[in-house]
C-alpha cells in the first residue's frame, strides 16, 4: 500500500475508517507549517515526494490541499518563509480552510484591482499578475515597478 493513501484519509484495508475531520486537521497542520518552517535538506525530497503523490493519485482525498502544500513548501524554499507569525484572524481562516484572500491594490489613477493573495505570496507574486494584467510579460520589467503597503494605521512601508 502506498505511504499516500496510509495518512491521506484513505483507510488501509486492515485499519478502521479514519476520522475525516482529524485528517482535514493534519492536512490543514501542514499546510501552515509548510508555508512557515523550512524542513531539513533531508526530509525535504521525502515530503515532496509523498505530496506529488497524493497529488498524482487518482480517488484519494486532499488532493488540493496537497498540492497547496506543495506549492507552500517550494515558496518557503524559494523565499525563505513567512517572517511574521499570522495574525490571529488569518490563523482561524486557514484552521478553517480559507487560505487565500482578496487583497485590494491601489494604482495609479485611483484604479483599483483586486489580488488573490494566498498564505506564501510575496510582493513579487503580486508586481508579476500587475504586469500580466498590463500586458508586461518579460522578466526585466517586474523590476521597473515597487509595491508600498499602506496600513490602516496610515503607516508606509515599501516592499
Amino acid at each position: 500500500m502506498s505511504r499516500a493513501r496510509q495518512v491521506s484519509g484513505l483507510p488501509a484495508l486492515s485499519n478502521p475508517l479514519p476520522n475525516r475531520d482529524s485528517s482535514q486537521k493534519g492536512w490543514r497542520l501542514l499546510y501552515i507549517l509548510t508555508a512557515y518552517y523550512k524542513c531539513s535538506e533531508v526530509f525535504k525530497p521525502h515530503l515532496l515526494s509523498f505530496l506529488q503523490e497524493v497529488c498524482s493519485s487518482p480517488g484519494l482525498h486532499f488532493q488540493g490541499i496537497a498540492k497547496a502544500c506543495e506549492q507552500n513548501l517550494k515558496k518557503t524554499f524559494q523565499c525563505g518563509g513567512r517572517t511574521r507569525f499570522p495574525s490571529s484572524m488569518e490563523l482561524k481562516a486557514m484552521v478553517a480552510g480559507r487560505s487565500a484572500k482578496r487583497q485590494l491594490f491601489l494604482l495609479p489613477g485611483g484604479i483599483e484591482k483586486h489580488l488573490k493573495i494566498k498564505t506564501c505570496s510575496v510582493a513579487l507574486d503580486a508586481v508579476e499578475e500587475l504586469c500580466e494584467e498590463m500586458g508586461l510579460h518579460r522578466p526585466e520589467a517586474f523590476d521597473e515597478y515597487i509595491i508600498f503597503v499602506v496600513s490602516s494605521r496610515g503607516d508606509i512601508t515599501e516592499d
